[in-house]
């Protein structure tokens, strides 16, 4: 569904995949009560001039926030680092992780060693079906159609038949599903060339199931991690966050760094209009670029683009996530 979906740079320029929907496209306004987490929330002020967002506490229930990530591995394989964390409208969330290293082929390129993509669908969300105008992970995969394989967690698990890569599925007492997903980073991607079990192609071989059940086993999904953007705005009048994501830069050239926020009048589509930055700048006389970023703005119809960039405060770099701040929205 082009235009409606943000798909992290590792995916889309390293591998021929279908396309996942990694990041944006979250609930409705405010903070929606599903029963994924233990943490508590308590409001805490992130940026000067903006809204509150909430923030972890000792005790309490989990709630779900666009802009909070629960996704909170206990463990992953030496050498990681983090290339993309994003939700979704549905309540869908994903975290990816990667391992490059220059590839000795190409000067200022890199080669993935291992890919590994952790997946949270919430209580009755689940991968949508081959073949439709809409995409996601797993696409075209079902719960319950996989191979048993031993508990997560204490937790029925799965491995799904997923052509794509070594799949390891659970589900949660409340209908929560997690997913580790280690996909094939060479030419059998999407070939068919791997199944339930088959490990060929991930960057692991035969250790693929011992890393993906040691991630599993050792994955909370009750985290509180804000998404952090290098902008924040004020939102326009009847307009609430649906979705975010952030992609960070690699230890190569490939990709750089970018944040997107996904605004809307309501859970439908065409009502979501976005704003992304990026260290990656394109080149064209159209093109805007502020501080070090290029700036993309896409408006919803009867949305003028300028009531999105009106208020926009831009800080940080561009290449340093560290330097971006927790909360999008100004008050």
């Amino acid at each position: 569904m082009a235009g409606t979906d943000l798909v992290s740079d590792a995916v889309r320029r390293g591998r021929q995949v279908r396309r996942r929907r990694n990041v944006v496209l979250a609930g409705t306004a405010g903070v929606v009560a599903v029963a994924l987490g233990g943490t508590g929330l308590v409001v805490r002020s992130q940026l000067p001039g903006t809204t509150a967002r909430v923030a972890a506490a000792s005790d309490g229930g989990g709630r779900y926030d666009p802009l909070v990530s629960r996704l909170a591995p206990g463990w992953m394989p030496s050498g990681a680092t983090v290339r993309q964390r994003g939700t979704t409208r549905d309540r869908l969330q994903s975290l990816t992780y990667l391992r490059s290293v220059p590839d000795p082929k190409e000067p200022k390129a890199v080669r993935f060693v291992w890919i590994v993509e952790l997946t949270l669908f919430a209580p009755g969300v689940r991968p949508v079906p081959a073949r439709t105008a809409e995409d996601g992970p797993l696409e075209g995969l079902t719960f319950g159609s996989g191979k048993k394989v031993a508990p997560v967690q204490g937790m029925p698990a799965e491995l799904l038949p997923d052509p794509n890569g070594y799949t390891l599925e659970w589900a949660y007492p409340s209908g929560a599903h997690a997913v580790v997903t280690i996909p094939v980073t060479g030419g059998s991607r999407g070939t068919g060339a791997v199944g339930p079990g088959a490990t060929a192609g991930t960057g692991f071989g035969d250790r693929t199931p011992a890393v993906a059940r040691r991630i599993a086993e050792n994955l909370r999904i009750d985290g509180n991690t804000a998404l952090r953007f290098p902008f924040a705005l004020r939102l326009p009048a009847g307009q609430h966050v649906v979705g975010a994501g952030t992609t960070y830069a690699d230890s190569g050239s490939l990709g750089g760094t970018s944040a997107t926020l996904r605004v809307g009048t309501s859970d439908q589509p065409k009502t979501w209009s976005s704003i992304s930055l990026s260290s990656d700048i394109a080149p064209g006389k159209h093109v805007t670029v502020r501080h070090g970023f290029m700036v993309q703005v896409t408006p919803a119809r009867g949305v003028a683009a300028a009531t999105l960039t009106h208020g926009l405060r831009i800080f940080g770099e561009p290449r340093d996530p560290s330097t971006w701040r927790a909360d999008p929205i100004r008050g």
